[in-house]
């Protein structure tokens, strides 16, 4: 019982870890001229564009909406903000998100992005695991020892 809770809980996780990719669908950010990026976003399996979807730059200090625009079946040409940035491609009611390319002079606020939530959401899930883990070992030998 234990091992298929275990299993589920792997397979929760897993699902959560993958939440921003959209089946399917893949985005393509590629700089054109000095301060100018490229947006295309396509049906990975079939290479179709997509068109007529909603794309937003949003700023990696206070989620501001620093440019958008509407995907063509060319793609989406805008400027590149002078801080850090996500691309966000709006699908159905999903996000396909990556990071922004720097413009050629870099970006005159940078954020500096640490990659530890993985490490603490882990350590957190092995602690819970531990816990319940002990937990159920308790109730267990009490149940036992009660029968006795």
């Amino acid at each position: 019982m234990f091992l298929k809770k275990t299993i589920l809980f792997i397979i929760v996780l897993s699902t959560l870890a993958f939440a921003h990719k959209v089946a399917g669908v893949d985005m393509e950010v590629q700089k054109v001229g000095d301060d100018k990026i490229l947006i295309n976003a396509f049906f990975t399996k079939s290479k179709r564009t997509i068109a007529g979807n909603e794309v937003r730059l949003i700023s990696m200090f206070d989620n501001r909406v620093l440019d958008k625009g509407k995907l063509s079946l060319e793609g989406l040409v805008l400027n590149i903000p002078s801080e850090s940035y996500w691309v966000y491609v709006i699908v159905r009611d999903n996000d396909i998100v990556k990071d922004g390319l720097a413009p050629t002079k870099g970006f005159d606020k940078m954020v500096k992005l640490d990659k530890v939530a993985f490490l603490y959401t882990s350590l957190a899930t092995i602690l819970f695991l531990l816990l319940a883990f002990f937990i159920g070992f308790k109730r267990v030998k009490s149940f036992k020892t009660s029968l006795n």
